[in-house]
């Protein structure tokens, strides 16, 4: 009897797996994707957007940047021609801030991208001009476009001096109460820094925890932050703002998305 139990059980288990085989391959699940479009490589960052910062020299300066274009799926042995446009909603203009010199462009045969030429007019960028150039890849021909992809942001901006890496003493109002601390900031790259505790000690002295780095950027003495994990708590992010006052002190203002602790905090360089 257990003998027929175990094989009347063996059946049935093969029945499953059978169904759920069959059910998979009808749903495409054990398919691999076998499609081919083409995308924007930088409009995978955060909303579809990226950062230009130039140094400016001269009036005259002209910088040469490029802008990929990758064939998503497997290469093929024809050519993908494209044709790229700037959408209705783009502020930087054409001969003042940019110049694209070719908007058709070719992905060759046997490749999977294409580097389009941009040239950023530095020497017409003024210090309060923000321009923002927005792409659009209008058509591929039989290849199928990015529907999250084919659009990228380039924010054109033009650089300050800058040089916030220190240790600097912080005071903290918000929904910690206010907190007295002690952070340093390092310099990652120019214009990006890593803060050691973007609460300015609220996660260590409110609630006993370590402290939670963050990464910003700031630009003329405008600060963002975006999208930085909370690595403490964890599940949440941080964004803020802030700005580097004529005085050299620092302020930012922070929040976490999901469960809602804010503060502004002042920071004031330690002098050594």
């Amino acid at each position: 009897m257990a003998t027929l139990q175990r094989i009347v059980g063996y059946v049935l288990l093969l029945g499953m797996v059978s169904w759920i085989s069959s059910c998979m391959d009808e749903s495409g699940f054990t398919i691999v994707w076998e499609g081919m479009e083409v995308e924007f490589e930088d409009a995978s960052r955060p909303n579809n957007t990226i950062r230009k910062i130039m140094t400016k020299l001269n009036d005259t300066q002209v910088d040469q940047e490029v802008v990929r274009v990758n064939l998503v799926g497997a290469q093929v042995d024809q050519p993908v021609n494209l044709l790229l446009g700037v959408d209705p909603t783009s502020t930087a203009v054409e001969g003042v801030h940019y110049r694209l010199s070719n908007p058709e462009v070719t992905i060759p045969a046997n490749s999977s991208f294409v580097d389009v030429p941009l040239e950023i007019l530095t020497g017409n960028l003024a210090n309060e001009e923000t321009p923002n150039l927005v792409l659009r890849i209008l058509d591929a021909g039989e290849t199928k476009i990015s529907t999250n992809y084919n659009q990228l942001t380039i924010e054109i901006r033009l650089s300050c001096p800058s040089d916030l890496a220190g240790t600097y003493s912080t005071v903290t109002v918000g929904t910690g109460g206010t907190v007295n601390y002690e952070v340093t900031i390092t310099e990652l790259e120019p214009f990006t820094y890593r803060i050691s505790d973007i609460t300015g000690g609220v996660y260590s002295q409110t609630f006993g925890a370590e402290d939670n780095p963050a990464v910003f950027t700031e630009l003329c003495g405008e600060i963002t932050i975006t999208d930085q994990p909370d690595l403490v708590f964890g599940g949440d992010t941080f964004n803020g703002t802030g700005r580097v006052n004529e005085d050299g002190t620092i302020r930012i203002s922070w929040r976490t998305e999901e469960s809602e602790e804010s503060g502004v905090t002042t920071l004031t360089r330690v002098v050594e």
